[in-house]
């Protein structure tokens, strides 16, 4: 009979991690152990849960959850890391950390997928997201016009990508920040998106 795997949930959305806990409920293979919502106390709560698995997310009230990746593979040998999170790869700059991770899903890829990468990544094998490549792909495959966007809120696109405030943007394009902000608003709504991290996953074309 195969051991039960410990899951511990680190992500700040509390309503999230319920429907995390709902989906592997009455599971026989994997149970929630513990949640974590901040990166203050993470080392230590990993400490006292002992899970087999984290399920990882990368934006903890707006810290990088990825830069304690080498602290915790180094204290906890035998943990095994599944990133869950609404961002792309590349958008996050993997390179110093990929070896690290066990797993990497996103969130709005389902239960099915979740419960997939579970079930490989306990039996020691990496697994990514298949809908990494499919959605990359139909976005890259877009044209670069489809949503009208000028040059020059294509160019403030690209900035915002790269983490630069309205501020600092317009110190670059020796424009104000109000006209930022106000490029930003019109793209925003060209792509028909509410926030960030909806604008993030629209724009894969857009490269850094």
């Amino acid at each position: 009979m195969k051991s039960i795997k410990q899951i511990c949930v680190i992500e700040d959305h509390p309503l999230f991690s319920k429907g995390v806990a709902a989906a592997l409920q009455g599971n026989e293979e994997f149970v929630i152990a513990g949640n974590i919502e901040s990166a203050v106390d993470m080392m230590d709560r990993i400490k006292l849960i002992k899970p087999d698995i984290l399920l990882l997310d990368v934006n903890l009230s707006g810290f990088n959850s990825l830069d304690l990746l080498p602290s915790i593979k180094l204290q906890f040998k035998s943990i095994k890391v599944l990133v869950l999170t609404m961002y792309f790869p590349d958008d996050l700059q993997l390179d110093s950390v990929k070896d690290l991770i066990d797993g990497y899903v996103l969130k709005n890829s389902g239960t099915e997928i979740l419960f997939k990468a579970l079930h490989e990544i306990a039996n020691n094998r990496v697994f990514w997201d298949p809908n990494i490549k499919t959605k990359s792909l139909e976005i890259k495959n877009a044209s670069a016009d489809k949503y009208n966007l000028s040059s020059r809120e294509k160019e403030i696109l690209i900035h915002l990508k790269n983490g630069l405030t309205n501020k600092e943007i317009g110190n670059i394009l020796f424009i104000s920040a109000l006209t930022v902000k106000t490029h930003r608003r019109n793209i925003m709504s060209k792509l028909n998106v509410t926030n960030f991290g909806e604008m993030i996953q629209k724009t894969w074309i857009f490269k850094k």
